[in-house]
């Protein structure tokens, strides 16, 4: 299956042009104060406000009788399908990156500020737009959505990868870097797609109310520039800017030769088989039809940015993957999703960089944790159990089954952190310490963690995940698949 013969411009100015003169039936469900109270309380008290100074403390502790106003509104915005002005004004501080050069813009992060006000009515549209599109968006898309993680995406990429590996097949594999994704997004695209999906007009007009008429002004310390206009993207920094970016993408092109795996602009297609100049000229194919449907929707990428894998245990490779004739050389290794993927799968060259991690952020903690901190021992176990822990346990359900003697130097990282926050003396064995402190050992943690992610994928509808192969534990072939983890 290739991608669908996309509109011309002119094609969607026009449908859009018939949307916006035909009158809307007022067919979305309004909101009842319980609903807007309950988005008040799920609001977080440090979020940073908008433009107005409105924080969601201030919301948080409003009176009913105003909560009942705001339901008001936001009935009358469903009633209209209209989003108000004074909400579409955004405060961008640029936040510098550490070690680029500060008189280059591109060292700095932007980090939008929304009025609180405007989230919670998003908050609001956010759960009617996910329910008329529960069943349309695509399964392979993980991102944003209920239920699935980026580890349910990568266990479910290296499944395949690793049933490559046992039936003696090779896995190429392109990762696509898309250029300021959620910034450069057709509007008009965006809106002439959730037509075609059937989203109730009226729902449609109101998401373009939301997303035309924007505008920004930057921040730095007290002072502010004069507004400027948003000409495309969604709303960074908002509820409903990424089921956007999820819409706008869901047609992105299909082939039964290979697999997608997304995670909102985070895009790997992936062909597996045993002969791999094959699985490249299938892969080859995609990309072709995937260079179509980029230039017809104005979608940019970053080609030098693109990696390619080639997941086999054979020496020699095929020819590597071409994107706009452009040649994607073969990596040993890439980062996706958080996670380093080498061609053999052996998740080595990832646990080393978590370990530097885990060292350097230790470091940083030496202070709160160390011998000379005045916090309790509750406290300071606090501390590594939610910041330094998580570290290394990441998407552990994917890399739990790699080789044991890579585990051995986590498991000394989390003695030697422990005994320094239990401050013990080096003759105490670390079972006693673990056990004083009712802390399992890092591969006794990863099987919990497993064990939680494993039954939720079994339960989950999800048609992508219900597509793993299945496999028999009991044998040596499948000792290194993630749900080996759960017999170790």
């Amino acid at each position: 299956m290739t991608c669908p013969t996309p509109p011309t411009d002119y094609n969607v100015a026009r449908r859009i042009e018939i949307l916006n003169s035909k009158p809307a039936k007022n067919d979305i469900n309004p909101c009842s104060p319980a609903e807007v109270a309950e988005a008040i309380g799920k609001l977080k008290n440090k979020k940073s406000p908008g433009k107005d100074g409105i924080t969601n403390v201030m919301i948080k502790n409003l009176p009913v009788r105003i909560i009942l106003r705001i339901t008001f509104i936001i009935n009358c915005i469903f009633k209209f399908s209209y989003f108000p002005k004074s909400w579409k004004t955004a405060v961008v501080v640029p936040i510098y990156k550490q070690g680029k050069n500060a008189q280059i813009p591109d060292s700095y992060r932007p980090i939008s500020l929304l009025s609180s006000l405007s989230k919670l009515a998003e908050t609001v549209i956010l759960h009617r737009l996910e329910a008329e599109t529960y069943n349309k968006l695509i399964p392979f898309q993980f991102g944003f959505r209920k239920g699935l993680s980026t580890t349910e995406q990568l266990i479910r990429m290296t499944e395949h990868i690793r049933e490559g590996f046992i039936n003696r097949a090779s896995t190429a594999a392109v990762f696509i870097d898309i250029a300021k994704a959620f910034d450069r997004v057709w509007i008009d695209g965006l809106i002439y797609k959730m037509h075609k999906l059937e989203i109730p007009r009226q729902l449609i007009l109101l998401i373009q109310s939301y997303l035309k008429g924007r505008n920004f002004t930057v921040r730095v310390e007290k002072e502010l520039s004069t507004l400027r206009n948003t000409e495309a993207g969604v709303v960074q920094g908002s509820r409903l800017g990424p089921h956007c970016f999820n819409i706008f993408i869901n047609d992105i092109c299909q082939m039964p030769e290979t697999q997608l795996a997304l995670f909102a602009d985070d895009t790997a297609i992936m062909c597996t088989g045993p002969n791999g100049a094959l699985n490249v000229e299938n892969l080859n194919r995609h990309l072709a039809e995937l260079e179509k449907w980029l230039i017809r929707w104005k979608i940019k990428i970053n080609v030098d940015k693109c990696q390619a894998v080639c997941f086999t245990r054979a020496r020699k490779l095929p020819p590597p993957p071409k994107l706009f004739r452009r040649t994607i050389p073969w990596c040993n290794e890439t980062k996706y999703l958080g996670i380093t993927l080498d061609r053999k799968l052996t998740y080595k060259k990832h646990i080393t960089n978590v370990t530097k991690k885990f060292k350097k952020a230790r470091m940083a903690l030496h202070p709160l944790i160390g011998g000379n901190s005045r916090l309790s021992l509750e406290n300071r176990l606090l501390l590594y159990k939610s910041l330094l822990r998580p570290l290394i346990s990441y998407a552990s359900p994917v890399w739990g089954a790699a080789a044991n003697m890579h585990f051995l130097g986590l498991e000394r990282l989390q003695n030697m952190t422990v005994r320094q926050i239990a401050r013990q003396p080096w003759y105490i064995r670390n079972r006693t310490i673990r056990k004083d402190l009712r802390l399992p050992t890092i591969q006794e943690y990863f099987k919990s963690i497993a064990e939680r992610l494993f039954k939720k994928i079994d339960a989950s509808s999800n048609t992508a995940l219900q597509k793993i192969p299945a496999y028999d534990l009991r044998g040596n072939r499948n000792r290194r698949k993630p749900r080996a983890a759960l017999h170790r």
